[in-house]
């Protein structure tokens, strides 16, 4: 079997799995951003939204319910957003040779991906504090960053994005070689 067949059938198993993962995401995003209009929300503490339990947030006002089912959408969000990047860059590997600029661009958009995940996560508990805040809900919420965990994280964008760079870099000099040729 062939490089660019092995690269077509890699690029078309990352559009699968990416497109399953995004569905699997939203289908309980989407629940947990309609749990606080739920007249008769599930009693489980599984279905519970940044510590706050379903039957606390259909006791809320339609303000803070608001703002909760907003955190809904932006923590839904924040796990979309890799997840379509990662579906692009199998769409265009799928479609486009390996070394071309739009694989080339489809890196650099898993890379951007990743700040916009932490941006998203943040926007999501910060608006669940705040939903909590004007229902009057006592949540003791605290800030803590994991440094390890965060590490984790710088050292992934950093590989990503010098994987974007260097694929940048290869499609230039293979351009530069179709053109000598």
């Amino acid at each position: 079997m062939s490089i660019e067949v092995r690269i077509r059938r890699l690029g078309y198993h990352l559009m699968s799995l990416a497109s399953v993962g995004m569905a699997l995401v939203a289908i309980p995003g989407l629940f947990l951003t309609a749990l606080p209009w739920m007249p008769k929300p599930p009693h489980s503490q599984l279905w519970s939204i940044f510590g706050i339990t379903g039957a606390q947030a259909s006791a809320f006002s339609a303000d803070a319910r608001l703002l909760l089912a907003l955190s809904c959408l932006a923590g839904m969000l924040a796990y979309l957003l890799p997840l379509a990047a990662l579906r692009r860059l199998g769409h265009r590997l799928y479609r486009d040779d390996a070394l071309t600029r739009p694989v080339a661009d489809a890196f650099g958009w898993l890379a951007h991906s990743l700040p916009l995940h932490a941006v998203c996560m943040l926007a999501a508990w910060l608006l669940a504090g705040f939903g909590s805040e004007i229902a009057g809900v006592p949540n003791d919420y605290r800030m803590s960053v994991d440094l390890g965990a965060a590490y984790i994280f710088l050292i992934g964008c950093l590989c990503l994005y010098s994987v974007a760079h260097l694929m940048r870099l290869a499609t230039a000099a293979a351009d530069d070689a179709r053109s000598i040729v």
